[in-house]
């Protein structure tokens, strides 16, 4: 049996009616009705064997990489979407879905090592799922993910604009935007736009230095408009000169904010406070 377009619209609706589903806005549940979409997103994937896609919902996303003969294990939280997304099953031998929520799962339990992840992402939780899915070990070989656009821009932003989230992502991680989506398509329509972001995981990063980066960090953008030193001084209970003279033995100006610092220079300054730690214990010891 043939199954209908499930990115139309009125198809979704039928299926979301059958299986007893109402879009839940705490599970983040905007389906894909869009097919021009729909295929724009597959277009970006290219080839592929198989792909994790978290969160198939309804299928529509779903349904287009199968129909391209790609093998798709889906990863869904929602039992009545697990049960809609038997539809696909029926007429595609390539589908698998586990109903689990993807925060609480490892590639070792999925059975898969360095996939294609794919997915359109509930708002609430993208910022704990994007560092996590993209740590993975081995991480993913590419992940190609819908955001709401602002979130999108914010973490490919260029050096001079970055957050705290932006640092902690592109720390383990490169991310392009590749095009916006708008709300109408997507049902239920949300309030803002989003976005299709490619991330590149980076091999060779070290989980040491990035957790050291970060914990520096984070004292340092909860006073993201003040000049760095302040931040570090904090950070590290030292005086302002003090800080300040941490920051010049990293080539980093003190009076610069810290979302102006690139990955280089983040790397320098965890160097230069370990370096500190380091005489600080000689001296004691």
């Amino acid at each position: 049996m043939s199954v209908p377009d499930l990115c139309a619209p009125g198809t979704a609706r039928a299926v979301a009616r059958r299986f007893g589903i109402s879009p839940r806005r705490e599970l983040g549940q905007n389906f894909l009705v869009d097919r021009q979409v729909r295929d724009a997103i597959a277009d970006v994937i290219g080839r592929a064997e198989e792909v994790v896609e978290i969160g198939p919902g309804l299928g529509g996303l779903t349904q287009g990489l199968l129909e391209r003969g790609v093998r798709v294990l889906g990863v869904e939280i929602d039992p009545r979407c697990v049960a809609a997304l038997g539809l696909l099953r029926s007429s595609y031998l390539g589908l698998t879905v586990v109903e689990a929520d993807i925060l609480a799962v490892s590639p070792e339990q999925l059975g898969v090592t360095a996939p294609i992840v794919v997915g359109n992402l509930p708002y609430r939780i993208t910022g704990a799922l994007l560092p996590a899915v993209a740590d993975w070990d081995p991480p993913p070989k590419i992940c190609h993910l819908l955001v709401q656009r602002e979130v999108g821009r914010r973490l490919a932003a260029p050096q001079g604009d970055w957050s705290l989230a932006t640092l902690a992502l592109r720390s383990v991680a490169e991310v392009t935007v590749a095009f916006d989506v708008p709300p109408s398509s997507f049902w239920p329509s949300p309030r803002v736009y989003s976005s299709l972001i490619t991330l590149k995981p980076r091999q060779q990063a070290d989980p040491r230095l990035r957790a050291e980066m970060v914990d520096l960090a984070r004292p340092m953008f909860q006073a993201r408009r003040k000049q760095i030193h302040h931040g570090l001084a904090r950070s590290l209970a030292l005086s302002s000169a003090e800080a300040a003279l941490v920051l010049r033995s990293a080539d980093i100006d003190p009076t610069r904010r810290p979302g102006s610092l690139d990955l280089e220079e983040w790397r320098r300054l965890v160097v230069a406070v370990r370096g500190r730690g380091s005489a600080r214990n000689d001296l004691t010891g």
